[in-house]
C-alpha cells in the first residue's frame, strides 16, 4: 500500500454505514420472501463496501462491477482470496436479473429466486464486509 495518498477515514466510514443498512435490507427482504430483492441488496451491501474501500485508499472508483472493484482493490496492494473473488462475481450477477422481468425467458424476476439463493447472497456479503473491514483495519495499522 502506497503512503503518498492519506487515507480518507470518513469518506470509508460515510460508505460503510450505508454498506450495513443495505444489507440490514437484504435480511428484511430476504425473510418477507422477497428473494429477488435481497439478493440485489447483497449485492449493493457489497458494492457499497467495495467502493468505500477504495475511496478511503484515495481511488474513485465508477461503476457498479464487483469483480473490477477486486481487482481495483488488488492493484492499490490488497490481496483478494480466490474465494472472494468468487463471491464477488456471484454477487455480481444478481445487479440486473434480481430486478428486471425481461432479462428472463419467462416470469418475471420474482419467480426466478429462491431462498437458497438469498441467503447464498447474504452469506457472500457479509463475507465481503468482513474482508473490506479486515482489510481497512490492516491498512490503518500499516
Amino acid at each position: 500500500m502506497s503512503a503518498e495518498v492519506p487515507l480518507d477515514e470518513e469518506e470509508f466510514a460515510r460508505w460503510r454505514r450505508e454498506a450495513d443498512r443495505a444489507l440490514q435490507g437484504a435480511r428484511v427482504q430476504a425473510e418477507a420472501g422477497l428473494h429477488n430483492w435481497a439478493c440485489f441488496a447483497a449485492e449493493q451491501a457489497s458494492q457499497l463496501a467495495m467502493k468505500g474501500l477504495l475511496h478511503g485508499l484515495g481511488k474513485a472508483p465508477w461503476g457498479h462491477d464487483l469483480k473490477g472493484f477486486g481487482e481495483a482493490v488488488e492493484q492499490g496492494g490488497l490481496e483478494l482470496s480466490d474465494d472472494l473473488a468468487l463471491r464477488l462475481r456471484r454477487l455480481g450477477r444478481h445487479y440486473i436479473p434480481a430486478r428486471y422481468p425481461d432479462v428472463h425467458a419467462a416470469g418475471s424476476a420474482g419467480d426466478q429466486y429462491e431462498e437458497a439463493e438469498s441467503s447464498e447472497a447474504i452469506a457472500d456479503a457479509e463475507a465481503v464486509l468482513a474482508f473490506v473491514d479486515a482489510s481497512w483495519d490492516r491498512v490503518r495499522a500499516a
